[in-house]
């Protein structure tokens, strides 16, 4: 028996559109053929198969096995046992020797043969070569061949990285960064939005680590590049569409702050005209407080109310308050202003703001003032440094302002990329590629929730529908995808999908994915940890990839339990540490035997 008759599978009994209905032959040898020395598996979910056709080769993905007295059955009725059966989706085809392509040019007929496929066969459909073609792993059906995704359609179509916790999502990520700047691409330019602090160990030597607290790298967000009502949101918690009296008070005023800064920026003068309340100028937050702080403070020695009852002038840098003289009794002087004062609320939460700690990195930018640094300087720092990588460890951010932080950072991205992006090295001259760890926790469905006010889903929905025309690209990971924001996952023109368990997860993915193929992710709670199905615009076909072990790992990995409650008890846990950490906003790293708080 020639080894063409070994690998002879089926025969088609039914076409409809690209699912072929193929009866399985009673005369095959073996559900596991051995072939030039290798074990196949007829009809396994996910495996593939070949109908020739003359010179043409038709390629398809079995998605769903069965049995039935004859023809498969309807999708409504329940099948019986008898006649085995098998429906394949049409993925591609090759003609000749030449390689493989997705899409197909004729449809099989009635009786046609159908043959697994054998390695040669899946060296010809995956043997894709070509510069944007990037090694990621191996394919799980043949270990042996490698797997590759499109760089170029990865980046410019977006795409998505979702699996349960504990599926290798964290690892997969790791290791399709290190794929990526292996030293193929010297200009490669990746950011990472990290919410836990997870890759700074995992990418040591391949990335710079943005942190707070970092003395060589500190995470720096200047809040000037915030618009007016993100500023409001986060300076007195304004919520409403609709603006009091003191908000248009606090409009004007940092409208002229900055009106007032636009002559000397150092990354270029402005015209003060050109500008909005919203336009990205330095200012001084210090001064709004102390601005309206002093309005509320001031009294007057005549009636006229043109002679100040100053003691003493304050200091906005070291938010020291003006003092004035008390107000009178009755009709002595001195007099408060006419009309009264209506800031006092806000100016109790703008200095609460400043005097917190926890937003120092947001609200305390000396250094990036306009002058001695510019916005350009900051995109120099986060972008063209030594190493392809940059991860923003938001660890020490303050939950509540997460959001608005993520959202900042990415407009801040995307406009430099967007007003560059015909410039050498900026724009679609290098593209960026933005990826977004445990997404779901800022890029919520409906996009707000509790301490959710959208900031970020805003900037990044804008990313994934307008980033392809100038060179950014967005990757989001999340082990939840039912509680993605349905805008930016049905945007994703890639899928790596790893084990789902949860219907509701799989149903989002279902509904999302390019390719029409159910029954393939119908397999996803089966997937073992580390391997994925890739789909989409990045691959040829729709790949089921195994992602090699990253070493060091993400620090995401689950706690040895088993292992850890052997151990005997630690005597004098160091809790004072954690509350002190907790405190702090940052961890304590010091070791202290005695059990001290460190100072």
């Amino acid at each position: 028996m020639t080894n063409r008759d070994v690998t002879f599978f089926g025969i088609v009994r039914k076409v409809v559109g690209a699912r072929v209905h193929v009866e399985v032959s009673p005369d095959i040898p073996s559900a596991s053929p051995i072939i030039n020395g290798r074990i196949y598996r007829l009809g396994q979910v996910g495996s593939f198969v070949r109908i020739p056709l003359g010179f043409l080769n038709l390629y398809g993905i079995v998605s769903t096995v069965g049995a039935s007295e004859g023809l498969p059955p309807d999708d409504d009725a329940e099948p019986s046992h008898g006649l085995r059966w098998v429906e394949i989706q049409l993925v591609g085809e090759s003609f000749g020797t030449s390689g493989f392509q997705r899409g197909v040019s004729a449809f099989p007929t009635l009786d046609d043969h159908v043959h697994v496929v054998t390695e040669d066969d899946l060296a010809l459909i995956f043997g894709i070569s070509g510069p944007a073609m990037v090694e990621i792993g191996s394919l799980a059906a043949s270990e042996s061949l490698p797997a590759k995704i499109n760089l170029d359609r990865l980046v410019t179509r977006h795409g998505a990285i979702i699996g349960s916790t504990g599926s290798g999502k964290s690892n997969t990520v790791a290791g399709l960064l290190k794929a990526l700047t292996n030293g193929t691409f010297p200009s490669a330019r990746i950011v990472v939005i990290d919410p836990h602090g997870e890759y700074a160990a995992a990418l040591n030597g391949r990335a710079r680590v943005f942190s707070i607290g970092d003395h060589q790298h500190a995470l720096q967000v200047p809040f000037w590049a915030l618009s007016f009502d993100e500023l409001a949101w986060f300076l007195v918690d304004r919520r409403t569409a609709a603006e009091s009296q003191p908000d248009l008070a606090l409009r004007d005023f940092i409208y002229e702050l900055r009106r007032a800064n636009t002559a000397n920026l150092r990354a270029g003068s402005l015209n003060a005209d050109d500008i909005t309340v919203d336009s990205p100028v330095p200012f001084s937050i210090q001064k709004v407080w102390y601005n309206f702080d002093r309005k509320e403070r001031v009294t007057y020695e005549n009636t006229a109310r043109n002679q100040e009852a100053l003691i003493a002038e304050g200091d906005p840098e070291t938010l020291k308050s003006a003092t004035f003289k008390a107000v009178g009794l009755g009709s002595a002087a001195p007099f408060k202003p006419q009309p009264p004062p209506f800031m006092a609320g806000y100016v109790s939460k703008i200095l609460a703001r400043l005097k917190d700690k926890r937003f120092d990195f947001l609200l305390n930018q000396r250094e990036f003032d306009g002058h001695i640094k510019d916005l350009d300087d900051l995109l120099c720092e986060w972008l063209d440094h030594e190493h392809a990588i940059t991860v923003f460890d938001l660890g020490g951010v303050p939950f509540e302002v997460i959001d608005l932080v993520v959202g900042v950072m990415s407009r801040i991205l995307y406009e430099g990329m967007f007003w560059g992006r015909d410039l050498p090295g900026i724009g679609k001259q290098r593209p960026l590629l933005i990826i977004y760890e445990e997404a779901h926790g800022y890029l919520p469905k409906g996009g707000s929730g509790q301490f959710i006010a959208g900031h970020a889903s805003r900037a990044v929905r804008r990313i994934f529908k307008e980033g392809r025309k100038y060179g950014v690209g967005s990757l989001v990971v999340s082990q939840r995808p039912s509680e993605l924001d349905e805008t930016i996952l049905s945007q994703c023109g890639t899928f790596f999908a790893l084990r789902l368990s949860n219907s509701d997860d799989q149903a989002r993915i279902k509904s999302a994915v390019p390719d029409a193929l159910g029954g393939l992710i119908d397999m996803l709670p089966a997937l073992r940890t580390g391997e994925a199905l890739v789909l989409g615009e990045a691959v040829h076909i729709p790949s089921r990839v195994r992602f090699p072990l990253v070493e060091p790992r993400p620090r995401s990995e689950d706690p040895e339990t088993a292992k850890r409650w052997r151990e005997s008890r630690v005597e004098n846990a160091r809790y004072k540490d954690a509350v002190t950490s907790w405190r702090r906003q940052r961890t304590t790293t010091e070791v202290h035997t005695n059990g001290s708080n460190p100072g």
